[in-house]
């Protein structure tokens, strides 16, 4: 009986310090969750002209690391020490967050302008010209004006490489930061075309 009574013990007792070493453990488990971003991407919309959105990021499961904030693009989007992100003007700019001891999180930003242009005064219409006679076969004796338009978008990166579009930046950034590098930015700027435009008939070539 002895004998039963003290296994039964013994039995007792290891189960309670395998609960009290379980217990500890679970916790260190939690702790050690991955950081990450309560945004990986949003949109602000400039509506007036002295009042700049912003938006407010914050690192989940990073208590007691560093974190350090940075701006692909500060004419775009600036970000504070404690993750404030505030709207400059339109475009596009990746905020990154460094968490010591963990990977590099992102968030794309992308800034709107609704605002409304300002209007000027208008100013006296020109004379009109006279209509220059039409040629003997009918056509349009052309007045060829010198136009540009918009035709896309280019990402130049502070190393010197140039992108398409801003996913193909994040992944070069991603590339280097594996490598070791920093200082990973971008610029963006638009590509024009130049076409002639009828001023008579508004065809194009």
């Amino acid at each position: 009986m002895k004998n039963i009574i003290k296994k039964s013990i013994t039995s007792i007792i290891i189960m309670a310090l395998a609960l009290t070493l379980a217990m500890p453990m679970s916790a260190e488990a939690a702790s050690k969750k991955a950081p990450k971003l309560n945004k990986t991407k949003t949109t602000l919309t400039i509506t007036k002209k002295k009042t700049k959105p912003a938006v407010q990021l914050k690192v989940k499961n990073a208590a007691g690391r560093k974190v350090k904030w940075t701006s692909s693009n500060k004419k775009v989007a600036t970000v504070s020490k404690k993750g404030k992100v505030v709207a400059k003007k339109k475009g596009v700019a990746v905020i990154t967050v460094k968490v010591k001891g963990s990977k590099t999180l992102r968030c794309k930003v992308t800034v709107k302008d609704n605002r409304k242009a300002v209007t000027k005064k208008p100013t006296p219409a020109p004379a009109p010209k006279p209509e220059p006679s039409p040629a003997p076969n009918g056509e349009c004796e052309h007045d060829w004006v010198k136009k540009e338009k918009v035709v896309g978008t280019k990402y130049a990166c502070t190393c010197g490489l140039v992108f398409n579009t801003i996913e193909e930046h994040i992944a070069h950034c991603d590339a280097l930061m594996e490598q070791g590098l920093d200082g990973c930015g971008t610029s963006s700027y638009d590509i024009y075309e130049t076409y002639y435009e009828c001023s008579k008939c508004h065809k194009t070539k």
